[in-house]
């Protein structure tokens, strides 16, 4: 029943999932506003450039005109991105408060993040032959 399902996991995604202990483990340790942000933007990069491409689109990830499009779009989006998360954790600090709370907001920006990015590469992606 389940045989189908078992699916081979990419180990990259593996090693960028085993990435966020040391993030979860500082922020468990210190809990502050750095530590916080850092899981949180651990968590949206390896999101936005890991799962969204690793697990979600799998057929993009081996076509070189697909990274190059995302890498060059997400040095223009994803450090503003960051800047304001980063502002928006420090004015608003209940939202670096929570383990729950952070992981809710990492979703959200990467989700709006992946969206913008989505649209970027649908725009440049070469027509099909």
């Amino acid at each position: 029943m389940f045989e189908d399902s078992v699916e081979k996991r990419d180990p990259v995604t593996i090693i960028f999932y085993c990435g966020l202990v040391p993030f979860a483990v500082a922020w468990w340790i210190r809990n502050s506003l750095a530590t916080g942000f850092a899981m949180e933007a651990y968590l949206v990069t390896c999101c936005v450039f890991i799962v969204d491409p690793f697990e979600m689109r799998k057929e993009r990830v081996r076509q070189r005109w697909y990274w190059r499009i995302m890498l060059r779009a997400g040095l223009i989006v994803h450090p503003p991105v960051l800047i304001g998360l980063w502002f928006l954790d420090k004015t608003h600090s209940v939202f670096v408060g929570g383990t729950g709370t952070i992981f809710l907001m990492a979703l959200v920006i990467s989700v709006c993040e992946i969206a913008i990015l989505g649209e970027i590469v649908k725009r440049f992606q070469p027509e099909v032959q």
